[in-house]
């Protein structure tokens, strides 16, 4: 079955409209620029998406929609323990080590924060937040830590590892490791974990 000709039309204006912002930022990416692009007109843009800022975020939410689904629908269905929390900081960095594109968005986003582009879904920093807090009644988790800053800790740093870490390897001590993305990710897990958690996980007293 062909797929509706609005959804190819819609498709070809975000890949188009990826490419720009990719490639010279949101900014300096006119919507005209855009429509060129897509052999499409600023009408039927603004008829898909509303506004400039809106297809930015359409572009960003299309990267990460299989990502923010999963997410959501484990903390809908699942109360966070450390395993779970574990496990959510293993996928967002998955998610940005499998798609290049993603990050250089992301890095877009902050270079252009006076517009007010947005990195992470709202959405789902509030249900984590929410979810890191009932870890700390639960004594999950160090209740004398802000959950909401303890959520911009984990995204800072494994978004800006990806974003920076062609830099990092061009240091003498890391140069040659293969398995550099996995051994950030251990020993940033193990720094967080028995510094966040009230039970010490590498043999260590609670």
């Amino acid at each position: 079955m062909s797929r509706p000709v609005a959804q190819d039309t819609r498709d070809k204006i975000l890949d188009c409209a990826e490419a720009c912002f990719i490639g010279q930022g949101f900014a300096a990416t006119s919507m005209r620029q855009i429509a060129e692009a897509a052999d499409t007109t600023n009408s039927l843009i603004v008829h898909h998406f509303g506004s400039k800022q809106a297809l930015w975020e359409a572009v960003k939410e299309r990267r990460m929609q299989g990502f923010v689904a999963q997410q959501q629908s484990l903390l809908q269905t699942q109360k966070l323990d450390l395993s779970l929390f574990l496990r959510a900081i293993r996928e967002y960095f998955v998610l940005l080590r499998d798609d290049p594109q993603l990050v250089q968005l992301l890095a877009r986003a902050e270079l252009e924060q006076d517009i007010g582009c947005s990195r992470f879904q709202q959405e789902l920093v509030t249900a984590f937040v929410s979810q890191i807090s009932a870890g700390q009644r639960q004594g999950i988790f160090r209740a004398d830590i802000k959950p909401v800053y303890l959520l911009a800790v984990i995204l800072c740093a494994t978004t800006q590892w990806m974003e920076a870490r062609h830099q990092f390897l061009t240091w003498d001590e890391l140069a040659g490791d293969s398995d550099a993305d996995e051994q950030f990710l251990e020993t940033f897990i193990e720094l967080l974990v028995n510094g966040v958690s009230t039970v010490r996980q590498a043999g260590g007293e609670a």
